[in-house]
């Protein structure tokens, strides 16, 4: 195969936001593309029946092709933030449907998947950005990783964040050029500045700013909190987070709070939360009201639910004024905090939440509760083993399991349905457009007769 591919015709789309084509035989996988397009390709990796490669030219384009309204998309030097801004969203949608319909035909589920629910904001949806520092030869800035690399792409505006963090991160820029603070070099290991994270509230009246620093010193602080505090009086709160180490993990294990709390407060479905810098949320705050409001419905008032990695409680507390008790268990302390936090101020007296690693404290729970449901709210790598099986085992009539990998999602399915699950439903939500990254809902129950 030579190191170009000439004339491809890119005829569906692939997980990881792929347009696929076929050559001599081979699948061949493209960012950028779209079915109908056609382009030459640079073969990036080539395998015994698999190609990746990238645009070297665009001979034509699909007839669902649209402009998109970012420079930093697409070509050389992408931004790898974005997928899909060339295609319509009602096309982006339907693509995630069809994806997850793909992820589950070997498991003969295909029927059960639902259209994918759209986002009521396609744009400017993300209520968390972290973008890593870097420098130019005249300049520093912030930006997304590029496709591949950890070269930092840079931009002044985005089409997933609000503008008012743009605007922060501009403000930033100017005051670390005054300051003479350079960003951190991941080859040399020297420079003050690795990330700059924004959480932002539903209603834009609270911010969070994280600075994520190689060491403790951050020189002119004072004038950093006032600089930003004046131009910006919805921020309230500035983290310097301490990472030290030498890898890829955005946060380390040490912070200094320089201005007001390390928390922020929302308000979804009318429940109030408190949420740590470090806890877990979903980025996109009205599709993940339209998915909880999806997981009440399939709860009964009857209903003991036991809420599996439950975070700052987010799914169980949405869900506690419909059903009979509620228990959470999550192993991050800062998150667990929050969730007993939360409980308080919303006034759930039926809700207790435990600290600790699902897979040791779910046996003791089911013990003492009769649970009727549990939600799964796993990262990406899915539900262990362990976890797993003591659901099986306990024969929990109802499983909500949510998943941001289809993949996992899956594989975790196949061990419930050898354990006697049915699934009844399964339905992709855009948390994440212009991407293709899916947030997927499966919903299982176990038969009267499938239970000892």
């Amino acid at each position: 195969m030579p190191g170009i591919i000439h004339y491809l015709t890119i005829e569906k789309v692939a997980m990881h936001g792929y347009g696929l084509g076929f050559a001599d035989g081979k699948a061949v996988f493209v960012p950028f593309t779209m079915p109908g397009d056609c382009v030459n390709v640079n073969v990036r990796i080539e395998k015994k029946d698999v190609i990746f490669g990238t645009v070297a030219e665009y001979i034509d384009a699909s007839d669902l092709s649209q402009q998109p309204e970012c420079d930093a998309f697409g070509g050389d030097n992408a931004c790898g933030g974005c997928d899909w801004l060339m295609a319509p969203y009602r096309t982006q949608v339907y693509w995630k449907t069809e994806l997850i319909k793909q992820v589950f035909e070997p498991l003969k589920l295909q029927d059960r998947v639902k259209p994918c629910v759209p986002s009521p904001q396609p744009q400017h949806y993300r209520n968390k950005s972290f973008l890593p520092a870097g420098k130019s030869e005249t300049d520093l800035y912030f930006g997304m990783y590029e496709r591949y690399s950890h070269n930092v792409i840079p931009h002044k505006s985005c089409l997933l964040q609000p503008p008012v963090m743009d605007e922060i991160l501009q403000q930033i820029v100017s005051f670390a050029r005054t300051a003479q603070l350079d960003p951190y070099n991941e080859t040399t290991q020297k420079g003050v500045l690795r990330h700059v994270g924004i959480r932002i509230n539903k209603a834009q009246d609270e911010i969070l700013l994280i600075l994520v620093t190689k060491g403790s010193k951050f020189p002119f602080t004072k004038q950093f909190v006032q600089t930003l505090t004046t131009r910006f009086p919805q921020i309230t709160g500035i983290i310097q987070n301490i990472n030290r180490s030498v890898g890829n993990v955005i946060l380390g294990d040490e912070d200094k709070l320089l201005y007001g709390s390390p928390c922020l407060n929302d308000l979804l479905g009318g429940v109030k939360y408190r949420l740590h810098y470090k806890s877990f949320y979903q980025v996109n705050s009205a599709t993940a009201e339209k998915m909880y409001s999806h997981i009440k419905k399939s709860l009964k008032a009857s209903d003991t639910v036991l809420d599996a990695f439950c975070g700052a409680g987010t799914i169980g507390l949405y869900v506690c004024g419909s059903v009979k008790a509620v228990h959470g268990v999550e192993e991050v302390p800062e998150a667990i905090a929050d969730a007993e936090y939360n409980r308080q101020l919303n006034g759930f007296s039926n809700a207790e939440f435990h600290l600790g690693l699902v897979e040791e404290v779910l046996p003791a729970l089911m013990r003492k509760h009769a649970f009727t449901a549990v939600v799964l709210d796993p990262p990406r790598k899915g539900v262990d083993t362990a976890s797993l099986m003591a659901v099986a085992s306990a024969q929990i009539p109802t499983v909500i399991y949510v998943s941001c990998n289809a993949m996992t999602l899956a594989r975790d399915l196949k061990t419930l349905l050898q354990s006697g699950y049915q699934v009844e439903d399964i339905t992709p939500f855009d948390m994440f457009p212009q991407t293709w990254h899916i947030e997927t809902v499966a919903r299982l129950s176990l038969p009267e007769e499938n239970r000892v």
